[in-house]
């Protein structure tokens, strides 16, 4: 489901208490958080929010092979069979949204 704007007049009293968690949630560095009818939303600005459907749209070659170079030796150590043998007994396992194989 791909985000879509919507214009929408908003009670005033709403408005001012939504734009001041927004300002709190800013000046602590934090997203700001609602609950509406039992459900968590997450409020970001539009500039944050990239809205497309087409995956490569953001894709910045450059920034990828920075953060391969980042991430380069982050599983030095790591014992390689014992990694595989996890990864398999997790695939293993059911999850939402994909039953176990």
């Amino acid at each position: 489901m791909s985000a879509q704007p919507q214009q929408n007049q908003m009670n005033t009293d709403i408005e001012r208490e939504l734009a001041q968690r927004l300002d709190n949630a800013k000046n602590e560095n934090r997203p700001a958080e609602v609950m509406i009818a039992g459900n968590l939303y997450r409020l970001v600005p539009v500039d944050d929010v990239h809205m497309t459907d087409e995956p490569s749209a953001t894709y910045d070659p450059q920034k990828m092979r920075e953060a391969i170079h980042a991430a380069a030796g982050t599983m030095k150590g790591v014992n390689r069979e014992e990694l595989f043998a996890d990864l398999r007994a997790e695939r293993g396992q059911d999850s939402i949204g994909r039953p176990a194989e």
